[in-house]
């Protein structure tokens, strides 16, 4: 009978909560300042996109009410969930940074977290489909096409990456 392979996988079950124990007390010693500074950015990148999607809409005063009343409350109850993410990411970087990388040890991990990443993608689904019903028919066409255009741009600017990488390589080989 073969012991060693239980004890791998016990012994990397127990790495990672750890790593989870361990990622939960960093996250409690990390400094306001930093995070104060992502989350200005974020927000301000956030108002800006908000206030392009209006203009380009032509969204009454209600709707962007009504829109800012849904980002808030997803905001809030988001909460709970990014602190999870957090720790995911905490985890994670720790098995980045490890002398060698245990397979075992990042599938557990990812594992585990399978049903917060699931909740987070219900979330903002739920959000984006609220969002989307607070706008007339005419502006849901809109914004359908405008998605299009930008899927499309995104597809065309990624192939040319590769283009651009596939070239570089052949004059580098």
């Amino acid at each position: 009978m073969n012991i060693i392979k239980p004890m791998k996988t016990i012994a990397s079950i127990s790495t990672v909560c750890a790593m989870l124990a361990f990622a939960s007390v960093s996250n409690a010693n990390i400094t306001d300042d930093n995070a104060g500074t992502n989350s200005h950015k974020h927000h301000q990148k956030s108002k800006h996109m908000m206030k392009k999607m209006a203009k380009y809409l032509s969204l009454s005063e209600q709707q962007k009410t009504e829109i800012k009343a849904i980002r808030t409350q997803a905001k809030e109850q988001g909460e709970p969930l990014r602190t999870e993410i957090k720790q995911f990411k905490e985890a994670k970087k720790l098995l980045l940074q490890a002398e060698t990388f245990d397979d075992e040890a990042f599938v557990a991990l990812h594992a585990s977290y399978q049903q917060i990443f699931a909740q987070e993608s219900l979330a903002k689904a739920k959000t984006k489909n609220a969002i989307f019903n607070v706008l007339t028919s005419e502006q849901q066409e809109k914004w359908l096409s405008k998605m299009e255009k930008r899927k499309a741009k995104m597809k065309r600017k990624n192939k040319s990456e590769k283009t651009e990488e596939l070239v570089n390589s052949n004059v580098a080989s």
